[in-house]
């Protein structure tokens, strides 16, 4: 009874747990966004997902020889062509949208960095150098400090 009352008391508080299936909570708005965009593209790619499957299987189906054993002639369709050159720059420019104003999102970030790694990769290793965005030098006031006393 107790352990059952204590695993129903524990907050994880955003911390990865053992055998998690999804993400974390997002902490900033920036995440909220990137989790959002990735359902919005998952939804769109099971609907074309699902979408070719039946055209497919309904092409199998409908054309198989034994139903139709002398194929139909025709070159043109102008209206499917129409529908399948539109359809996908549609698809396209919904999934453009808010991915461009996501990053969009992300240049208000660069405007101050607080902290700046430099990473550089040579042929067998790799050259880090960080540069911190402070206002005043700590050297100078840790000798302030010292001279004080």
């Amino acid at each position: 009874m107790f352990t059952l009352v204590w695993n129903m008391c524990k907050v994880y508080a955003d911390a990865p747990v053992a055998w998690q299936k999804w993400s974390q909570d997002p902490a900033t708005s920036n995440m909220e966004g990137i989790v959002d965009l990735h359902a919005d593209i998952c939804f769109f790619l099971i609907v074309i997902l699902v979408l070719v499957l039946w055209v497919g299987a309904r092409i199998v189906y409908s054309f198989h020889h034994t139903l139709q054993p002398v194929p139909e002639r025709f070159n043109h369709h102008t209206s499917l062509e129409l529908v399948w050159a539109i359809l996908p720059s549609v698809i396209v420019t919904l999934i453009a949208l808010p991915s461009l104003s996501l990053t969009y999102c992300f240049d208000d970030l660069v405007g101050k960095p607080r902290l700046t790694v430099k990473v550089v990769g040579a042929q067998w290793y790799w050259k880090y150098s960080m540069h911190e965005h402070v206002q005043m030098n700590l050297t100078k006031a840790a000798e302030r400090l010292l001279l004080e006393d």
